[in-house]
């Protein structure tokens, strides 16, 4: 009741803010011949969504990543398959700069209706100073880099009256995750960062959504070492295609967090329900890397 009192929605603006945040959350976003940028589109889901985008909405896409070669020959694949249009954008989305030249690129080539934050990168292994550099890269660019681009098209978005963001981020948010302890700091500053963005912004008709994986079968398992724990093919782990279909689909309901498949769903409950020495002690127990 205090925070009622002492908010300024609570007698001014306060229904008719929340009943616009219900209508923008409940809008179909239509993606057919739209432009829509992705990142971390040379591999993994980012590039899973760009597929699911471009044969089945029949989105137009800016892909963005560093590695030029993969994009451009998803651009190809692609363009052989459904007539949409496709630019590549090769930035370093762990520096200022190449965030800000991914904006430029994107918006000159025309009039950006999403922005799919993908891009991400993990690390595993016991916490330690020897790998600062290491950890950097990771705050750069699943931090610095999604709230950066997400504040830019954010105030695109408003400008033009429409637009929608889409912010992947883990379950990691919510369970802490001992020897992949910076990732899930990460993931938990973007889960944050986004719940309290679209809460700011509920006004604006810009549906700001987020995406909660659990494990994806991705080059990111074995390139971190976690498959040195965690197989890259276990039944843990959702294959990408599947959970770009379902990153999608919650995107174009703008829902505000989807949390794919039964067996994330359960553990997100669970990791709720439970104390949290409890939780830090059964995940230490399941990551502890192998001797």
């Amino acid at each position: 009741m205090i925070f009622l009192r002492m908010h300024p929605d609570y007698r001014t603006g306060f229904s008719a803010g929340w009943i616009s945040a219900i209508i923008a959350s409940m809008k179909q976003l239509n993606f057919k011949d739209r432009w829509v940028v992705i990142t971390g589109a040379s591999a993994g889901l980012g590039a899973e969504m760009a597929r699911y985008l471009a044969v089945n909405e029949k989105a137009n896409l800016v892909l963005a990543a560093r590695r030029e070669d993969r994009m451009l020959a998803l651009k190809e694949e692609l363009l052989r398959e459904v007539a949409v249009k496709i630019e590549v954008a090769a930035v370093d989305l762990t520096t200022v700069e190449g965030c800000d030249e991914l904006f430029r690129k994107a918006t000159a080539v025309g009039k950006i209706y999403a922005l799919i934050n993908s891009a991400g990168m993990t690390a595993y292994g016991k916490t330690s100073a020897e790998h600062i550099g290491m950890y950097q890269r990771i705050i750069d660019l699943n931090v610095r880099s999604v709230m950066h681009l997400s504040l830019l098209f954010l105030e695109y978005f408003q400008i033009q009256g429409e637009g929608a963001i889409l912010n992947v981020t883990s379950e990691a948010a919510f369970t802490p995750t001992p020897y992949q302890n910076v990732y899930a700091a990460s993931k938990h500053a973007i889960q944050s960062f986004t719940d309290c963005l679209r809460v700011e912004h509920r006004d604006r008709r810009v549906n700001i959504c987020t995406f909660v994986p659990g494990g994806i079968n991705t080059d990111m398992i074995t390139d971190s070492g976690l498959s040195a724990k965690v197989d890259r093919d276990s039944f843990v782990n959702m294959k990408p295609d599947v959970a770009a279909r379902k990153a999608v689909e919650a995107f174009k309901r703008g829902k505000p967090m989807a949390i794919p498949g039964i067996l994330n769903k359960v553990n997100h409950a669970l990791m709720w329900a439970l104390p949290r020495r409890l939780k830090l002690a059964m995940a230490e127990r399941f990551y502890r890397p192998p001797q």
